[in-house]
């Protein structure tokens, strides 16, 4: 912008000798002529700092052509102003008006008094990093770590599969029957000498399970106390055990193990 040119007031400059009217009626004249001597310098340096103002965001501002899904962000370590992808998802949650409406465009729900992220219920595929085999704390437990992790507890090297019991139990077959322990077995049915069915709590998926079972009465020799613990009917919610001494003869056992593998 050019100075501006300064003219000389070409009427009556006011002075206090003048009377009250003529020194009004000048004032007002010189008011007048400074306007109109000032108006054009006025637009012209307003129309300057506009065109500066732009000069400098042009300066500044990458082109902006092809930019419609990216926002621009202050980088304060290189002191200026760069471009960041924004994908159409993220656009959606920046033109929401408040938390509640980017919540529903997140699928969030919020219950009465607790937050969904308290019990978030995830679709989809999600993923975590896979923890190492020997990792016990509250870190979340990936399928490629639990593969890995539940063989090393129960120490099964090697790359076979591991098959776990479904059912099994310890118990005193003599007199009134009576379970000292079990893992999914409900009760022993009592079907005469020597002759059990174990009944699962959880039924099998079929009866194509593999069932061991052993039985003794407290000797501590091969013999007549000790026999044959035969299973003879595999149904998908019981099985049924006959036991024999080395003889053959049906006898009750004082000690009964069954185990069942599927």
């Amino acid at each position: 912008m050019s100075a501006p040119v300064i003219r000389q007031f070409a009427g009556t400059v006011p002075d206090k000798g003048q009377s009250q009217t003529a020194f009004d009626t000048n004032v007002d004249a010189f008011l007048d002529w400074q306007a109109l001597q000032f108006a054009p310098d006025l637009v012209a340096f307003g129309t300057f700092a506009s065109n500066t103002g732009a000069a400098l965001v042009a300066a500044n501002l990458p082109p902006l052509t092809g930019r419609a899904l990216d926002a621009v962000r202050v980088n304060a370590a290189a002191d200026g102003v760069e471009f960041t992808d924004v994908t159409a998802a993220g656009w959606a949650l920046l033109d929401d008006a408040d938390a509640a409406t980017q919540r529903a465009t997140l699928g969030l729900v919020i219950g009465t008094n607790v937050a969904a992220i308290a019990s978030a219920a995830l679709t989809g595929t999600p993923t975590a990093p896979t923890a190492a085999a020997a990792t016990n704390t509250t870190q979340l437990a990936t399928t490629a770590y639990t593969r890995t992790a539940i063989p090393d507890v129960l120490n099964a090297a090697g790359s076979a599969p591991v098959y776990a019991c479904r059912a099994w139990v310890n118990f005193n077959g003599t007199g009134t029957v009576a379970i000292r322990a079990s893992g999914n077995v409900s009760s022993i049915t009592d079907n005469g000498l020597g002759d059990y069915t174990v009944n699962f709590t959880t039924a099998m998926p079929d009866a194509n399970y593999s069932a061991t079972a052993n039985w003794n009465n407290g000797s501590t020799h091969r013999g007549g106390q000790d026999g044959q613990a035969i299973a003879v009917t595999y149904a998908v919610g019981s099985l049924r055990l006959l036991l024999s001494d080395g003889g053959g003869a049906a006898r009750d056992g004082s000690t009964v193990s069954v185990a069942i593998f599927r």
